[in-house]
């Protein structure tokens, strides 16, 4: 009898991460919208539509023509109120910000977040000192963990990326 308890239990725990491990990120290259939102912003900010994306790891990608690293972008998500929302950066070769863009934003409350005009505060925005880049960005009233979660994870990632360049 204390056998099949013990069974029992391991199949519901096996069963219980099949279930975690079957939500599996979303990932854009799969999803045709984001594919042609990514590729029609980097061809409209590059001014070319021949340019390769390649991926350097999870989240990073060089922009190339003609052999010639022309940028990057990196694609992630960040925890809103409830769920997640995805979104993309792209860098120019100096992983000076060129546009950020909300990709999938899942929550019902907060899409302030994905207004392209208050998007546009990060284009170009210095990002060194953390305390000068967050007094640069507004707020957005009921957005308040969505817009604080982007500030740091492109402050984040920006830092990243300039790092991997000094060392090519």
């Amino acid at each position: 009898m204390n056998i099949r308890i013990h069974i029992s239990k391991a199949i519901t725990l096996v069963f219980i991460a099949l279930l975690f491990f079957s939500f599996k990120s979303y990932d854009w290259e799969y999803d045709k919208k984001s594919r042609v939102k990514i590729h029609t912003s980097i061809s409209t900010i590059f001014n070319s539509s021949t340019c390769n994306v390649e991926r350097i790891d999870d989240i990073f990608y060089s922009i190339s023509e003609h052999e010639s690293i022309i940028g990057y972008l990196a694609v992630t998500d960040v925890p809103s109120k409830f769920h997640q929302f995805d979104y993309y950066i792209l860098f120019d070769q100096k992983a000076e910000i060129l546009k950020v863009e909300i990709l999938y934003y899942r929550e019902n409350y907060g899409a302030e977040v994905c207004n392209k005009k208050w998007l546009q505060q990060f284009i170009g925005l210095p990002t060194k000192d953390y305390a000068n880049y967050n007094r640069e960005i507004d707020g957005i009233s009921g957005a308040t963990l969505s817009v604080n979660n982007l500030k740091r994870d492109v402050f984040r990632l920006s830092n990243i990326i300039s790092n991997k360049i000094s060392e090519l």
